[in-house]
């Protein structure tokens, strides 16, 4: 409300930034803009903390009224969020700022109502300031506010301020939520083609984490907007100096020590896992000669299946063969070269057996190399079924 130009105190030779208001319209408007043109000065004049602008002067020169200010060396803070997204900590650092004028004003019963980026000012250093009270609702005000009238930035108005509702320092809370979110995020939480479709969302809509559009953002920074952006003014923050205090400790949460590794977390058992398995060195069975035992069993006569070799593995429940017995003998035997190469001439007979079995003969044949004798051939056609005996098909 207003023009604002730069000029420079007389008496103290310091620069100044004058900021006037024409009052020659209609009478009524005159009275109104007069009004609210001295209750921002009395609102602003009365704090002095290093994060709201300093208000030296006031007046009215014929139809003209002005109010002397401290000329601030920086730019808005809509210009940088025209750049882009700020850094995690620059954005950090001015909202805790915000938040600690806000923290001050409120002390003083002032609530601002107009909290945005076009109201608030970045220097070097990261310094930011708030400016613009033109619109704050003092304790002894003069200007009352008509019931059910909306007054602010739609964008980052509050529910209760959409919905014309009585507003308090909580709506401020929200506002600076709202500027927070398009610091981290890049892009405003709420968004619309209108008027009427912003304050929509505004009072409807729950927007995703900063954590979604930008990595960087920790998780504990995700849950300070959330609680800030909550729709029920009961549910936010009840001060500005508690956002001020979290926002603090999130960043500080989320920049680690130089040279800090992570710590690389423990392996977490399972329910009914015995926890001594996760230090001690669990040894492997012994691998088991499988050639050696198929070739020693059918030397003897068997068949390769290593369930019935002496030395093969048994099921669970049932124990190994004994060396001292052979897999095929019923009485004990005095054979030692079941893993071996081979078996000597009758090595694997019983001790009552006095000829060799005819395997046993075969082998010798065929060690002298005599001709061996041919086995039955069996035809495979006769080992079919008759058509009228096959089972029915399903």
């Amino acid at each position: 409300m207003g023009i604002v130009y730069e000029a420079v105190d007389d008496v103290l030779d310091r620069p100044v930034a004058i900021k006037t208001i024409n009052m020659s319209g209609d009478l009524a408007e005159r009275a109104d803009h007069e009004a609210r043109f001295m209750q921002e000065a009395r609102a602003a004049g009365g704090l002095s903390h290093p994060n709201v602008i300093t208000v030296y002067d006031v007046g009215r020169e014929q139809n003209v009224l002005y109010m002397a200010m401290e000329l601030l060396d920086g730019e808005e803070l809509r210009d940088l969020l025209g750049r882009g997204r700020l850094p995690l900590a620059t954005a950090v650092e001015i909202a805790a700022q915000i938040a600690e004028g806000l923290a001050f004003a409120h002390e003083r019963g002032i609530v601002h109502r107009d909290v945005k980026p076009s109201n608030i000012m970045v220097m070097r250093g990261n310094r930011a300031k708030i400016t613009d009270f033109g619109i704050a609702r003092v304790r002894t005000s003069e200007v009352k506010t008509q019931t059910g009238l909306r007054l602010g930035s739609p964008r980052y108005m509050s529910p209760e301020q959409v919905l014309g509702q009585p507003v308090d320092a909580r709506a401020d809370i929200f506002a600076l939520g709202v500027v927070l979110y398009e610091m981290l995020a890049g892009v405003p939480p709420f968004g619309g083609d209108d008027v009427q479709a912003i304050m929509y969302r505004v009072t409807t809509f729950e927007p995703p984490a900063p954590s979604r559009l930008n990595p960087a953002v920790p998780t504990m920074l995700d849950l300070v907007v959330a609680r800030a952006l909550a729709k029920d003014p009961a549910r936010r923050y009840p001060g500005a100096e508690e956002l001020a205090a979290d926002v603090r400790a999130s960043l500080s949460a989320a920049v680690k020590p130089a040279g800090a590794a992570a710590p690389t977390p423990a392996p977490v058992p399972a329910a009914g896992v015995d926890r001594s398995a996760f230090t001690q060195t669990m040894p492997l069975p012994a691998a088991t000669p499988v050639r050696k035992l198929a070739r020693a069993w059918r030397l003897r006569g068997g068949s390769t299946r290593m369930r019935r070799c002496a030395r093969s593995p048994r099921r669970p429940g049932r124990g190994a063969q004994s060396p001292g017995k052979c897999a095929r003998a019923r009485e004990p035997r005095t054979c030692d070269n079941a893993l071996g190469a081979g078996h000597a001439r009758g090595c694997c007979r019983s001790p009552s057996r006095s000829r060799p079995s005819p395997r046993s003969r075969s082998r010798s044949a065929d060690a002298a190399g005599a001709p061996r004798r041919p086995r039955a051939s069996v035809d495979p056609v006769a080992l079919r079924l008759p058509v009228d005996r096959l089972p029915p098909a399903r």
